[in-house]
């Protein structure tokens, strides 16, 4: 008798650890997270997390086609980056105002280890000017700064700072720019960083100190710590839990 498989079965469960942890408004430390794999496509493990959570409404939202060719082409940009994780997890979720899942552009951690790496992209909307080919060659790119270990392995809930994320698109935009990728510009990118660090940093000349900063991160590889020590003479700080 043929078994029709159900999208939405929980198939594996991995555990990813982190070497920096979420610390919740209760002081708790949490440093790993559990991912319920659903499918796998392409060699790529498939997980949903969905608000309604029907067969219906997951073929509507995410149909089988449409995650093949998410899943192929996750596979494909982390093999040009030079990634080769054992695992790969593309986690799918479904935005909802009423949850509150941090970012709508998508996240990528990496484990600890440095053996999996997990892209999480949101529909809808998104956001990428670029489609999904945007949104999964940016979340690599900083999945490949983690993985080569020049930013830290960190909990998916942790939230850095919109100015240090802002100053790492410098480089992370450059270095796609370089290697004729989809990318947002140098123009778009320096009006984020301008909007964001506008009222945060003290001092005349925003502008001109921020495109001196484009200038020096533009296209370049970059760390955690070098960000955290443009940061500080910029007078900024990181989140409390990056400290």
């Amino acid at each position: 008798m043929l078994t029709v498989a159900i999208r939405l079965d929980v198939i594996e469960e991995v555990e990813l650890s982190y070497e920096i942890p979420y610390l919740t408004g209760k002081g708790e430390v949490i440093d790993r997270t559990t991912v319920c794999i659903n499918e796998r496509r392409q060699g790529v493990n498939i997980s949903y997390a969905l608000v309604e959570c029907t067969e219906e409404h997951l073929d509507s939202l995410f149909p089988p086609e449409g995650v093949n060719t998410l899943a192929r082409m996750t596979k494909r940009i982390l093999r040009d980056l030079g990634m080769k994780p054992a695992r790969i997890i593309l986690q799918l979720r479904e935005h909802s105002p009423a949850h509150n899942w941090h970012s709508l552009e998508g996240r990528a951690p990496v484990n600890k280890q440095r053996d999996s790496v997990l892209i999480i992209i949101t529909k809808p909307p998104f956001l990428y000017k670029f489609g999904h080919e945007l949104v999964l060659w940016h979340q690599a790119m900083h999945a490949k700064d983690r993985w080569e270990h020049r930013f830290p392995s960190a909990h998916p809930m942790v939230e850095a700072g919109e100015w240090l994320d802002a100053l790492w698109h410098f480089s992370i935009d450059g270095r796609l720019e370089g290697w004729g990728r989809p990318h947002y510009s140098r123009t778009e990118r320096l009006e984020e960083a301008t909007r964001v660090l506008k009222g945060l940093c003290r001092g005349e000349n925003l502008q001109s100190r921020v495109g001196e900063v484009c200038d020096r991160l533009w296209g370049k590889e970059t760390t955690f710590a070098q960000l955290l020590d443009i940061g500080k003479k910029l007078g900024l700080e990181p989140a409390a839990g990056l400290q």
